[in-house]
């Protein structure tokens, strides 16, 4: 549906033009077998850039097309609890890499531990989110002589310290352990071009962790519906604070985690009959469902033209398409609520010239009622 090579601008230009299913689809290249990878395509700038001749490097897109991982790309995951994971040695389990809509800075990866069992030991120059998708166990996480655990259940949310020591065990001697981690991972190859350099820098991040004995215990209040914490035990649950500007009766909190400043995270939740007002931003975004049932659609400049719908469920995952309107809708019996990560204000840091925009409910296209309305009455069988 993607090709892993697709830059953002081209996959933005033509996607539009697509035959879209809105499920991601499964691919897997064996890290064994004879097959040699097909060569990468050099492509050039025109004639009237810069001269011409120049080569458009993606490092991220080479690292997709030859790296042999095992891999899911698309805009949806129906659910990221039941899919069909592959063995992964480098990770010492089972897992499935996530690229999703052209995305070029973030990703999204799926990791099993198996019963009593523990993964690879991994230290990395990016950041990252984990929610606990099914299981129990700890994080060990070690920097300068020191270590922490934190110990976690499904709806748990932490954040490992940015190039600190860490290694995930799942404690239930019976049931495997399920991971989801959103990072950063495909920004840092793009700027350093060098796969080496994301797991064997020394570097110590001190500022973000330094071994303290409170890094996964403490939370604090910082602004109205923004926390500091570095876990939340369970964000299905979580206080969220009325946000009205975001129409009908939605919800949100806000979380300052690993000292991230990229990474971004929220949840969000709306109420049965409702839909979050349309919007669009300038910045990725990776979007779990923590439960409810409904759909989202997602439109490059006119949300009701050509667009791409993408029904949801409990741990379904999507992925707007960078800068496209997009909108998400509660057809359940329940309020509905996600896990969303996004760069904040990463971009205006990168000098992008663009700003979020909200489609107000006074200018809103009755066309999006019509389809709610249409889409309710189909789930009820009228």
């Amino acid at each position: 549906m993607l090709r892993p090579n697709l830059s953002r601008r081209r996959f933005i230009q033509t996607a539009a033009g697509l035959s879209l299913a809105g499920v991601a689809h499964s691919t897997w290249a064996s890290q064994t077998g004879n097959a040699k990878p097909a060569p990468t395509q050099q492509k050039m700038s025109p004639a009237n850039i810069g001269g011409g001749g120049r080569i458009e490097r993606d490092f991220y897109g080479e690292w997709l097309q030859h790296s042999g991982v095992p891999k899911i790309e698309g805009y949806a995951i129906t659910d990221a609890a039941t899919e069909e994971l592959k063995p992964w040695p480098e990770i010492g389990g089972r897992g499935l890499y996530c690229h999703f809509s052209g995305n070029v800075h973030m990703d999204a990866v799926i990791m099993e531990i198996a019963p009593g069992k523990a993964l690879n030991p991994g230290k990395h120059m990016y950041e990252q989110l984990i929610y606990v998708l099914a299981g129990r166990g700890y994080t060990r996480v070690e920097q300068g002589g020191k270590y922490n655990n934190v110990r976690w259940s499904e709806g748990g949310l932490f954040a490992p310290p940015l190039n600190a020591l860490h290694r995930h065990y799942n404690d239930d001697p019976a049931k495997p352990a399920r991971l989801l981690a959103v990072t950063t991972f495909p920004l840092t190859l793009q700027l350093m071009g060098n796969v080496d350099f994301v797991s064997k820098t020394t570097f110590n991040f001190t500022d973000r962790y330094n071994g303290q004995e409170e890094y996964f215990t403490k939370r604090e209040r910082v602004r109205q519906r923004w926390d500091k914490a570095n876990f939340v035990p369970d964000i299905r649950n979580a206080e969220v604070v009325r946000w009205e500007e975001r129409g009908g009766e939605n919800a949100s909190m806000f979380y300052d985690m690993g000292g991230n400043t990229i990474l971004e995270p929220h949840i969000s939740e709306f109420g049965v009959g409702e839909y979050k007002l349309a919007h669009r931003h300038p910045y990725e975004a990776v979007i779990l469902i923590l439960n409810g049932t409904g759909f989202s659609i997602a439109g490059k400049d006119d949300l009701l033209k050509d667009y791409v719908k993408m029904d949801w469920q409990k741990y379904s995952i999507v992925s707007p398409p960078y800068f496209w309107f997009h909108q998400h809708f509660n057809t359940g019996t329940t309020p509905a609520r996600y896990f969303a990560v996004t760069e904040g204000d990463f971009p205006k840091r990168l000098g992008i010239p663009l700003e979020v925009e909200q489609i107000e409910a006074n200018r809103e296209d009755p066309a999006i009622r019509k389809l709610f309305d249409a889409e309710l009455a189909r789930k009820k069988g009228f």
